[in-house]
């Protein structure tokens, strides 16, 4: 069994290294342009290169996000940015809209592409259309069960979420944000409405539980890491471009720690301090498990909390007054320097302790208060002091790698030594004629003398695995010598390993040029369709991917008797339904002409229903702002502004809606 992949992420160059330090087989970024977390510090291209390196040098892959929605006018821009990261030697991209996929395969065929989750894949028969795309991988949507993934990681490769953020709306069919304030999340500017308060009445105008109704809990796998181990997934994804070096740091080496473990044992067991750590680099009110094994209903959600919760230490024990001093009961220790939260109803205080006294009755008194807090308040550790330690100290650690080394030294010669990294399959040798070996005067060198100093491999990236030498009797080299042939071997090493990633400069390949197919349908008939059409829905995952299947022969002969066609609006569908006449819906995302001639590829017609993101906000009235798999009572949303969203559940494909009232 091939293992799997630990996928870490990285918001910038400090992330990069640290998930590189704790274990991870591959990190995934972005760039300045077209990538869907555009708030994240993100890598200038110098920036991208020297990561590459670093993480080529150590054995780690990097794979770079270009996951945004394009207009036509994009895609040139985007070839010519995606030739530039294809030679300097990315090992794959990330990419969500299929016209952008088209372009990278018809001008790139060398670079490897992935399927985002925003493309919302969640069937094996949505993975083998993304096979017939060209794309190597799919990211599954995370609210694939462990069933779905089993399945789909027997039609092809696939890359599943673990750890982080989770989304309430399937990835690439929430418009909540672009509604709301033009921050589209399919052009990575979303604002995350789904973590702010709303009112929540259901249909008999009772109000609903629960202040922050859209935000979920963050998602953590590591009890079940065997489960998906064993269903096939090929790659462990870990949420968290917008996170610290410290949290990347942290979750990365826990779940290296885990991995690792089954491997080399069939199981693990994971303890409270790590379980305790994961909570403490971040969560929301605690975790859940997604959609693993099904709609968590409650478990699913926070319970009015959409930021950091941290970790609960104790209890206030009185008033403070007008003190700058909490007096607390503690169940946990608290540092010097740790961020603390007191809450007490609505009330919340934050501040880091400068000042940590006991008290002879076994209290503690915490400061400096910000402002006043009541009796019985909880208190949470938001930063941990110990944990940022731990964390600094895998981040200032760099991975090394195993070096081959092979000596020559014979007299009257030019000492030859080899370096060669067994990982990467690459050797540099050097002979330099200013180095020649001497007969020895009195004692010779042992090859212990010079292994000695081959070891010292300082700064680079290389521990010193195995040496070989031919060495005669009585010869000698001063031990400067050796090291400066050592220091030039390891730098030419390291030089041949990141140039042996690169690739050719593409010709021809930095300009789109366009194709030759229909315009977009208007605007006002977007979602009109003719009268006999059949229109399946955006989402069709579960119980009405089940109803296509037993009566796909019906719904096709439909089709073909009334001269109608099938709006499909998933990749996984368009094949089948081909011969009763396909057209792309809105959930296809297409908004450029590349997405046409690509859909026509799996037997899409040239007809289409453009995406939503192409409708301006009065033109968006009956139209899902988002589609969750999460079941919510149907009612009324009333934001803070006083804007109002309808949510609704369709019992027939079992999906939640909320649409906005205009």
């Amino acid at each position: 069994m091939k293992k799997v992949e630990l996928l870490a992420p990285a918001g910038g160059p400090e992330q990069f290294k640290a998930a590189v330090n704790a274990g991870a087989d591959a990190v995934y970024l972005g760039g300045s342009l077209f990538n869907a977390r555009i708030g994240a510090g993100n890598f200038t291209l110098e920036e991208m290169k020297e990561a590459l390196d670093y993480g080529h040098l150590r054995g780690v892959k990097t794979y770079v996000t270009m996951n945004t929605l394009m207009d036509d006018k994009d895609l040139s821009q985007a070839l010519k940015y995606a030739s530039r990261l294809y030679e300097m030697g990315v090992d794959a991209l990330i990419i969500q809209d299929f016209g952008l996929g088209k372009v990278i395969r018809d001008n790139l065929a060398g670079f490897e592409i992935h399927l985002s989750t925003q493309a919302t894949v969640y069937s094996p028969e949505g993975v083998k259309a993304a096979q017939k795309l060209g794309y190597s991988r799919t990211v599954l949507s995370r609210e694939c069960s462990l069933d779905d993934i089993r399945a789909c990681a027997k039609a092809g490769e696939v890359e599943i979420f673990i750890h982080g953020a989770l989304c309430i709306c399937y990835s690439g069919q929430c418009q909540l944000s672009r509604f709301i304030g033009g921050r589209s999340g399919n052009k990575g500017m979303c604002a995350q409405p789904c973590r702010l308060p709303y009112l929540y009445r259901d249909v008999n105008g009772r109000i609903m539980e629960g202040s922050n109704p859209l935000s979920p809990k963050d998602l953590c796998m590591i009890d079940r890491l065997d489960d998906l181990i064993e269903a096939g997934a090929a790659s462990f994804k870990i949420e968290g471009r917008m996170k610290s070096p410290e949290y990347v740091a942290t979750v990365v080496s826990i779940y290296r720690k885990y991995i690792d473990e089954y491997y080399r044992n069939g199981s693990y067991t994971v303890s409270g301090e790590d379980r305790r750590s994961l909570l403490q680099a971040f969560n929301r009110d605690g975790f859940s498990e997604g959609y693993l094994f099904g709609d968590p209903a409650s478990g699913l959600m926070t319970s009015g909390v959409s930021k950091n919760t941290g970790v609960y230490v104790g209890r206030t024990v009185k008033n403070s007054g007008r003190s700058i001093f909490a007096e607390a009961s503690l169940e946990e220790e608290v540092r010097m320097h740790d961020v603390i939260e007191i809450r007490s109803g609505s009330s919340v205080t934050s501040f880091k302790v400068t000042s940590l006294k006991k008290s002879p009755s076994g209290t503690v008194l915490l400061g400096d208060l910000k402002d006043p807090v009541s009796k019985d308040a909880a208190i949470y550790r938001l930063i941990s002091v110990d944990l940022m330690d731990k964390a600094a100290g895998i981040i200032s650690e760099p991975k090394k790698m195993p070096v081959d080394f092979f000596l020559m030294a014979r007299p009257e010669e030019p000492l030859r030594l080899v370096a060669r990294d067994p990982v990467n399959g690459v050797s540099f040798s050097l002979d330099d004629p200013e180095i020649i070996v001497q007969p020895a005067q009195k004692k010779g060198l042992t090859e212990d003398d010079i292994k000695k100093q081959l070891a010292k491999t300082g700064d680079t990236a290389y521990y010193l695995n195995e040496t070989k030498m031919i060495l005669e009797e009585d010869v000698f080299l001063p031990v400067s010598a050796l090291n400066s042939v050592r220091r030039q071997v390891l730098k030419g090493l390291e030089e041949a390993v990141t140039a042996s990633y690169e690739r050719s400069e593409v010709r021809g390949a930095a300009c789109y040029s366009g194709f030759e197919n229909g315009d977009f349908i208007p605007h006002d008939t977007v979602f009109e369709t003719e009268n006999n059409s059949i229109i399946l829905p955006q989402v069709t995952r579960g119980s009405y991917d089940k109803f296509l299947e037993n009566s796909f022969s019906i719904l096709v002969s439909r089709a073909k008797e009334s001269d109608s066609s099938i709006v499909i609006n998933n990749i996984a569908w368009i094949g089948p339904f081909m011969e009763a006449g396909v057209r792309g819906g809105p959930g296809l995302n297409i908004t450029n002409d590349a997405s046409v001639e690509a859909l026509m590829e799996l037997g899409m017609s040239s007809e289409f229903v453009m995406s939503p993101e192409l409708l301006d906000r009065n033109q968006m009235n009956g139209i899902p702002l988002m589609i969750s798999e999460h079941r919510f009572t149907p009612g009324i949303l009333t934001d803070r502004k006083g804007a109002k969203y309808s949510v609704e559940y369709d019992e027939t494909s079992r999906k939640s809606y909320i649409f906005p009232v205009i």
